[in-house]
C-alpha cells in the first residue's frame, strides 16, 4: 500500500516566527493582532495567517488522519523565501527555516518530510545550503520563479541546477508576489492570475533555457496545476516548429521535457486533472492541497478519488509519484 502523500503544504516554524518577530524590520514583515488572531504582514500589503496549524506540526496531525493524509512533504509559507533581500539575509533566514523544518519533522519522522528554501539571490551560497539541508535530511527545496527580474535559466543560477540535480533535490517552483502592479492588483488578480503567468513562465524558461536539457535527472514539481504551463506548451512546441531561435536553443520539442516536470492537484478543475493525466501519464501528478492557507483544498485526498481514475493512476497520484520524487523509493 502506498502512502497518501500531500507535497504542497506550508508552515512557517516558531522558530522563524521568533526571526521575524526580532528581525522582521530587515524582511519588511510585521506581525499584528486583529479581533484576537495574528497575522503576518508583508511588504504592508500581503497579509497571512498566523495559528497553530500553520506553525505546529503536532496540530496538524489530527487534519491529516481526518482527510486521510499519512505525509505532508512541508515547505515554507513562500514569502518566507525573501529573494528581494538581500544575499546575507536571506541566506540568515533560509538557515533558521531549514534547521527549524529538520527539528519540527523529526519529532514525526513517519508523517512529515521538510522541503528546504535557499538563499537563490546568491546561486553559489544557495547550492551551499541546499548541501547543508540535504545532510540534514531534507528531501527537497522550494524555490521562487524568479530573482528580482532574473529567469532561473540565467548563467548564475548553473551552480544552484547542478547542486540540486547531483544531491537528487526535487525542485518545487512557487511564486508569490506581495505587491503586484497595475492591473494584477485587482481583484487578486496577483494571486489568481499572476502566480499561474510566473509559474508558466519560469518551466518554459527551463525548458527553452536548456536546463532541463542540461540536467536530465533534475526533477521540478510546478505547484498550482503546473501553473500555465500546460496551456502553453501547444503554443511552445509551435514555436519550436517556426522559429529558428528556438530550434537553437534545445535539440527536442518543448513538450518532450515534461518528463521532468510533475504538476500537484491544487487547480480548482477536476476535468483539468483528467486532462493533465491523459496528455501526459501517471507519473505527471501528485497530490497537493495548499494547506493551511485559505485558498487551499479542503479535501485533497477525496477529491482525488472522485476523479475515476484508474486503480494504478490513482495509487501513483495519491502518493507513489511523490513518494519517488522525495526518494522514498526507487
Amino acid at each position: 500500500m502506498v502512502h497518501v502523500i500531500d507535497m504542497h503544504n506550508h508552515l512557517v516554524a516558531p522558530e522563524v516566527v521568533a526571526f521575524l518577530e526580532r528581525e522582521g524590520a530587515h524582511y519588511n514583515t510585521r506581525i499584528i493582532e486583529r479581533e484576537g488572531q495574528r497575522f503576518f504582514v508583508i511588504q504592508d500589503s500581503a497579509r497571512r495567517p498566523l495559528h497553530a496549524r500553520i506553525t505546529q506540526v503536532e496540530a496538524r496531525l489530527s487534519d491529516m488522519d481526518t482527510e486521510g493524509v499519512d505525509i505532508q512533504a512541508i515547505s515554507c509559507v513562500p514569502f518566507v523565501m525573501y529573494p528581494e533581500v538581500s544575499a546575507e539575509r536571506g541566506l540568515a533566514i533560509a538557515q533558521v527555516n531549514n534547521d527549524a523544518l529538520a527539528a519540527s519533522c523529526a519529532r514525526y519522522p513517519a508523517r512529515f518530510l521538510p522541503l528546504a528554501s535557499v538563499p537563490l539571490q546568491d546561486p553559489p551560497a544557495a547550492a551551499r545550503e541546499l548541501e547543508r539541508a540535504a545532510q540534514l535530511g531534507l528531501r527537497g527545496v522550494e524555490i521562487p520563479p524568479h530573482v528580482q527580474g532574473q529567469g532561473l535559466d540565467e548563467p548564475p543560477f548553473a551552480v544552484f541546477w547542478d547542486a540540486a540535480e547531483a544531491l537528487g533535490m526535487v525542485v518545487c517552483i512557487h511564486p508569490f508576489e506581495a505587491t503586484p502592479q497595475g492591473m494584477l492588483a485587482r481583484y487578486n488578480l496577483g494571486n489568481l492570475v499572476g502566480n499561474l503567468y510566473d509559474t508558466g513562465l519560469a518551466a518554459a524558461l527551463l525548458i527553452y533555457g536548456g536546463v532541463l536539457e542540461r540536467h536530465p535527472a533534475l526533477r521540478v514539481v510546478l505547484y498550482h496545476g503546473g501553473g500555465a504551463l500546460p496551456s502553453l506548451l501547444g503554443r511552445l512546441d509551435m514555436g519550436y516548429r517556426m522559429s529558428p531561435e528556438c530550434r537553437t536553443a534545445i535539440p527536442r520539442p518543448p513538450s518532450t521535457y515534461v518528463t521532468q516536470c510533475t504538476f500537484d492537484t491544487v487547480a480548482f478543475r477536476p476535468d483539468m486533472l483528467r486532462y493533465l493525466v491523459s496528455a501526459y501519464g501517471k507519473e505527471c501528478l501528485v497530490m497537493g492541497s495548499d494547506y493551511p492557507l485559505p485558498a487551499g483544498v479542503a479535501h485533497p485526498v477525496a477529491e482525488v478519488r472522485a476523479l475515476g481514475l484508474a486503480p494504478d493512476i490513482e495509487e501513483a497520484v495519491l502518493g507513489g509519484n511523490a513518494s519517488r520524487l522525495l526518494r522514498l523509493t526507487t
